[in-house]
């Protein structure tokens, strides 16, 4: 009763803010938050099942982007805070190559001896479950036996990528083995086309091993990735709220740590984001049981599509073509080809294909419809963005390594298309919002980068600046005369504590852009405690 007293409570909450408009104040003590408050426990969660097939069908109706409302899940400086979804990593506060190389790991890696505990052999996906010596379980994924680290090299790199920006994701490695490496358990369970169950045998473990590329001393690489903690209550969809989850307030569609995603999947060209490569599990931390969001398998990005690599069109169409597609078809009659059909991809099978010429940030597509996806802004564009420029080109080169690439020129290739896609999504969502970021106040006057001028898309550029002083409570603007610098006018300087301050920046020659920042006074100085984007 405690718990459902809680959510109501909160919700009522958020319903009051919404619905009292200006008459709330703007800001608060604590702001900006930098971590979610601690979460409610959760009681009875169903566990949730998703049908692939039925959701690309429905999904792949809705593929128009659409107006949306501003993003919920940041505080007032438009940053995501902390919280059970996404925790700020590289971007705020930057890791060594040797933790970015690390990822998720908080334990030894996997070791021999391994007991298998499953298989599973259906159309394409074969793998298997196993336990060290520790008992730890895992899952087990293989490269196709054509294409030799294709798969399983983008399943450690874009897991070390996505943990270094922010998500949950699983503690994935790559592991040497040979069969000898591994014992059948009395127990082991196969499953077969339509899901069916028996008992598993030698030769199924046979059977999927044989799926793999061999080396000539009979070793096989797989990637091992350590089951999450916690009860599993199955994937979360990119729409919606958990209902029985009572800390899952903001609509995913408009979660921008959700929205985002987009810009993170369009570089590392995982076009399988769709709601079955998620999942939430229960966990206990102090006291507290609550889910805690993953995003799961990554061997259908970069040039991979798990077992072959990647279908061209991947990133440029969905699966089930739109109209406008079908149109053109008709239209051209299949007769020109389109640009994605020309593309010359590395000829490294490691690789894949996988390409930055072509790549198009603002219009990269994954595999079918992302309701989050489609409501992305640009200010959620933005923020991504600024997390991917985060990864200079020794980042990049670092968790390019995880992927152990027995061939350099492999891993170097890899590494220099993910430093020009990462380019050319700096270029393209800092030219839609004027990209000024890291605000600060020093020796009174207010400091700021442009990140466009900072990673040299933009020359070197001048800003108007207009002060205001600011009614918290009435969220009011009152221009102050004769500003125009970035220095801090008089009437800012005199004021007493606790007064906030506006400063609508503008860059010179585009002023429809502006940026607005606002700073409180305290005891020992300012604090910038908002920002306003417009474009």
């Amino acid at each position: 009763m405690a718990q459902s007293s809680s959510a109501v409570f909160l919700i009522l909450i958020i319903a009051l803010l919404e619905t009292a408009g200006a008459q709330v104040s703007k800001f608060f003590a604590d702001d900006p938050i930098q971590a979610m408050p601690p979460p409610l426990p959760v009681g009875h969660i169903a566990r949730k099942e998703i049908n692939e097939d039925l959701d690309l069908l429905l999904r792949s109706k809705q593929w128009k982007p659409h107006p949306s409302k501003p993003a919920g899940a940041v505080n007032t400086l438009g940053e995501v805070p902390d919280s059970e979804w996404f925790v700020n990593r590289h971007a705020l506060h930057r890791m060594t190559h040797d933790e970015l190389k690390r990822g998720p790991e908080r334990s030894e890696p996997p070791a021999v001896p391994f007991t298998v505990t499953g298989g599973k052999i259906s159309g394409v996906e074969h793998g298997f479950q196993m336990e060290d010596f520790k008992g730890r379980h895992y899952f087990v994924k293989l490269d196709p036996l054509k294409y030799p680290e294709l798969a399983t090299a983008p399943d450690v790199i874009v897991s070390k990528f996505l943990y270094a920006i922010g998500y949950n994701v699983p503690e994935n490695e790559i592991v040497d083995l040979t069969i000898a490496d591994l014992h059948l358990s009395g127990k082991a369970m196969m499953t077969t086309a339509g899901d069916r169950k028996r008992k598993m045998t030698s030769t199924d473990l046979n059977q999927i091993i044989n799926y793999a590329p061999h080396q000539r001393d009979g070793s096989f690489r797989i990637v091992a990735s350590l089951g999450i903690e916690g009860e599993n209550v199955g994937p979360y969809e990119y729409e919606g709220v958990r209902r029985d989850d009572p800390n899952d307030i903001v609509p995913h569609e408009d979660r921008r740590d959700l929205r985002g995603l987009y810009v993170f999947a369009a570089w590392l060209n995982d076009t399988d984001m769709k709601p079955t490569n998620t999942l939430d599990t229960i966990v206990t931390e102090k006291g507290v049981r609550f889910i805690r969001h993953y995003q799961l398998d990554f061997g259908n990005s970069l040039g991979s599509d798990g077992d072959a690599p990647k279908d061209p069109r991947l990133g440029h169409e969905y699966l089930l073509p739109t109209p406008s597609a079908v149109l053109e078809q008709i239209v051209t009659l299949g007769v020109r080809p389109a640009p994605w059909e020309e593309v010359d991809f590395p000829k490294q099978k490691s690789v894949g294909n996988f390409e930055s010429v072509l790549f198009d940030p603002d219009n990269w597509k994954p595999g079918y419809p992302n309701p989050a996806f489609l409501n992305r802004r640009p200010d959620d564009d933005y923020w991504a963005a600024k997390q991917v420029m985060a990864f200079d080109n020794g980042d990049i080169a670092a968790i390019v390594e995880t992927g152990r690439y027995s061939d350099p020129q492999a891993a170097a290739i890899m590494a220099r298309i993910l430093a020009e896609r990462r380019d050319k999504i700096g270029r393209t969502f800092f030219s839609k919002i004027l990209p000024l970021d890291h605000f600060r106040v020093e020796n009174g006057e207010l400091l700021f980068d442009d990140l466009a001028v900072k990673y040299r898309f933009h020359p070197p550029r001048s800003y108007e600046v207009q002060w205001s002083s600011f009614d918290n409570s009435q969220q009011k603007h009152t221009p102050i005369a004769g500003s125009g610098s970035s220095r801090l006018p008089g009437a800012v300087m005199q004021a007493v504590p606790g007064a906030y301050f506006s400063a609508a920046i503008a860059a010179s020659g585009d002023p429809l852009k502006p940026v607005t920042v606002y700073i409180r006074k305290e005891a020992t100085g300012y604090k910038v405690v908002g920002v306003d984007r417009s474009w």
